[in-house]
């Protein structure tokens, strides 16, 4: 499990610059092959001397440690406003704001879904959006993130 062992890895190293890893992603670029975006969150907010501060933490470890060999780059930033959900614990943080979910596959003829995050179960999440109130089971999310609108809105 390539996650896992990274979120391990990275973690640690994460917190002893005063963060905490929010969640990995994994791409292809152009130019660039395979890259890991390492995003992370702090109590006091991310700039970009934390960005630094945490990229060059990682630089010695993404050269020599052999779960990083599938890749040629990392990339570190925040996750911003509208940022993309990874876990259950997460989503728990946020009841009551407005998400964006993508869906593996269709619950009631739906593939996307945004609404307002009632509940957070077990295994499962509760959104109400405007035909009613749908409960998802957690590993038929794709993608969920924060609505950037309402967030700005919120003033968050």
């Amino acid at each position: 499990m390539i996650k896992q062992d990274l979120e391990d890895l990275l973690s640690p190293l994460i917190s002893k610059c005063g963060c905490e890893l929010w969640g990995l992603e994994f791409s292809s670029i152009a130019g660039k092959g395979k890259v890991i975006r390492i995003f992370i969150d702090a109590i006091h907010g991310v700039d970009l001397s934390d960005c630094e501060k945490v990229s060059r933490e990682i630089d010695d470890f993404f050269q020599f440690e052999d779960v990083f060999n599938d890749f040629q780059s990392f990339e570190v930033s925040s996750p911003g406003l509208d940022r993309k959900l990874f876990n259950l614990k997460q989503y728990k943080n946020f009841i009551g704001d407005v998400v964006s979910l993508s869906l593996f596959s269709k619950v009631d003829g739906l593939r996307k879904i945004k609404g307002t995050l009632l509940n957070v179960l077990e295994s499962e999440i509760s959104v109400k959006t405007e035909k009613g109130t749908v409960l998802l089971e957690f590993s038929n999310i794709e993608k969920g993130k924060l609505d950037l609108d309402d967030q700005i809105k919120k003033g968050k």
